[in-house]
């Protein structure tokens, strides 16, 4: 089948690399189309060998972007449209294609949790927003959420139906990621991967570290985003810059998740799925995250990893704590996590997706 996957512009990572990696496993021709400008993600899947349709619009061009999308379905015949983007346009113009062409299949995405999902943006209000996307989950053949917890958000928020709405979880290349030699002695190096946005919650893990001892840790903060410059200086603040190290976008996270012993991730957002979690999972780190949104999905507590009751900095440092007092005795865990990664396998996501697709 041949299927076109609507995106917007943007820095390259999350949603189009996942996109970028599912080509290689599977069955079907898929194209991507970006609105507006298409930006580093567009570049990269080029170089990747996607086919790629670039709107070359300016953001106010809405009405051209639609024409544009559905001239390419047409020339292309697509068989099968799935759209990623919250951007309003874009699910419409996907029902519109279904509508002048019977035989096209519409599946909307659900990438986020659905409050989340409707709260982007400010060009359109939430009520508005709501009713749109309330219509396009409802009209598209399928509604795909990432996890239980965005399926239950639909349902809850959006009053989209459970029957209508099929669960497919993100998947990693797994074969990236190794687990490396541990280190019976030294400070606990603990890492973050993800963007610096407030809701990802580092501000907690950097309250909760200095509440231990200097000489007990390090911790390495991989990824950037607007929120980066708050998070160095509050930890300057805290007097613990120098156990801290912001290295900004790296290409060789497989390598820095090896060189680590724990992951933290405690967002103040109900997360949708939790992509870097499955990676440090696969690369045998004790994850030590929040309980709200999918994470309880990923993370068995006490199995596979740790999960909190709240949030609050004591919480975290305490288990930090322990983990640093007796990191052997959770090599069982470590194990564990490793093989519980596999069931959100590139090849997994894949497989699903196409036969979503098909059905």
């Amino acid at each position: 089948m041949k299927v076109i996957h609507l995106l917007v512009s943007g820095q390259a990572g999350g949603i189009e690399s996942l996109l970028r990696d599912y080509v290689n496993y599977s069955q079907h021709e898929n194209l991507f189309a970006f609105a507006w400008e298409g930006g580093p993600a567009a570049d990269q899947m080029e170089a990747h060998g996607c086919k790629v349709f670039r709107m070359c619009q300016p953001r106010e061009g809405s009405l051209r972007i639609c024409r544009r999308i559905l001239e390419i379905c047409r020339q292309e015949r697509v068989e099968a449209v799935v759209v990623h983007h919250e951007a309003p346009l874009l699910r419409l113009t996907a029902l519109l294609a279904k509508r002048r062409h019977r035989s096209i299949r519409v599946f909307c995405y659900a990438h986020s949790d659905a409050h989340f999902l409707c709260g982007t943006g400010e060009k359109v209000s939430l009520t508005v927003k709501k009713e749109i996307f309330r219509y396009t989950f409802r009209k598209a053949d399928k509604a795909v959420a990432i996890s239980n917890s965005v399926r239950d958000s639909l349902v809850d928020y959006l009053g989209v139906p459970e029957d209508h709405i099929a669960v497919i979880y993100n998947g990693a290349v797994l074969e990236r990621f190794h687990p490396a030699q541990r280190r019976p002695e030294g400070p606990l190096r603990i890492i973050y991967v993800g963007r610096l946005i407030e809701e990802k919650g580092v501000q907690t893990t950097l309250r909760a570290l200095s509440q231990l001892s200097s000489a007990a840790y390090r911790f390495i903060v991989v990824g950037d985003g607007p929120y980066r410059e708050a998070l160095e200086a509050l930890a300057w603040e805290l007097g613990i810059a120098d156990k801290v190290e912001f290295l900004g976008t790296r290409t060789d996270v497989p390598e820095l998740l090896a060189g680590a012993d724990v992951f933290v991730h405690v967002p103040d957002c109900a997360e949708g799925f939790g992509i870097a979690v499955v990676e440090a999972m696969a690369s045998g780190l004790i994850c030590v995250c929040g309980s709200r949104g999918a994470l309880p999905e990923l993370v068995k507590n006490g199995v596979s990893g740790i999960l909190l009751p709240d949030n609050a900095p004591e919480t975290l440092a305490q288990a930090l704590k322990s983990i640093a007092q007796a990191p052997q005795n959770y090599e069982t865990m470590r194990h564990q996590a490793v093989e519980d990664a596999r069931q959100f396998s590139i090849e997994a996501f894949a497989s699903r997706l196409d036969r979503l697709i098909e059905s």
